[in-house]
């Protein structure tokens, strides 16, 4: 009897949301409800880290180009989040690790160009793993701490919100 009442309650729940392949990265942990979308553990790579605002996707101003052990994690929130308090969260979580603000942007303030650089161009996220918003709902952070950096590319949509994250571990610039 006890087993069927387990069984009719667990078919009764509510399917719990399920990540793709990937797990958090252990320095920045997921805001809570956000699901693993698209995920590309540690590896040895080139990420092109924005600095400040960008005009032009392929403009060389403000950016920095950093080799390092990187990670990239695409998440999505259902239902929409706003992006502030999204923001919020991570803020608090990077300073309580000892990050500091490298950039942050909100919205025009971000460039024209900020969310292609980061999600389309393939000099961030590679190609095909994020799943851009594209919008002025946006705010991006960039943060570090030694040689460990952190990019937040956090967008709002009709019915979700994205979070595209980039750890990179051990850089070094090459510009």
């Amino acid at each position: 009897m006890v087993a069927l009442i387990a069984a009719v309650s667990v078919a009764g729940a509510p399917a719990l949301a399920q990540d793709s392949d990937g797990a958090d990265h252990p320095l920045v942990p997921r805001y809570t409800g956000a699901e693993i979308d698209g995920y590309r553990g540690a590896s040895e790579d080139e990420v092109t880290m924005p600095t400040g605002a960008i005009a032009a996707e392929d403009d060389t101003a403000n950016r920095r180009l950093l080799t390092g052990q990187v990670t990239h994690i695409d998440y999505r929130i259902k239902p929409a989040t706003a992006p502030l308090q999204i923001e919020r969260y991570y803020i608090d979580l990077l300073k309580a690790a000892g990050f500091e603000t490298v950039f942050a942007c909100t919205g025009p303030a971000c460039g024209r160009d900020m969310g292609a650089l980061i999600l389309n161009s393939g000099k961030v996220a590679p190609t095909g793993l994020a799943d851009g918003l594209f919008n002025d709902r946006i705010r991006v952070r960039i943060a570090r701490r030694g040689d460990t950096w952190v990019l937040l590319h956090i967008a709002e949509g009709p019915d979700r919100s994205q979070v595209f994250e980039t750890v990179v571990e051990g850089a070094t610039s090459g510009q």
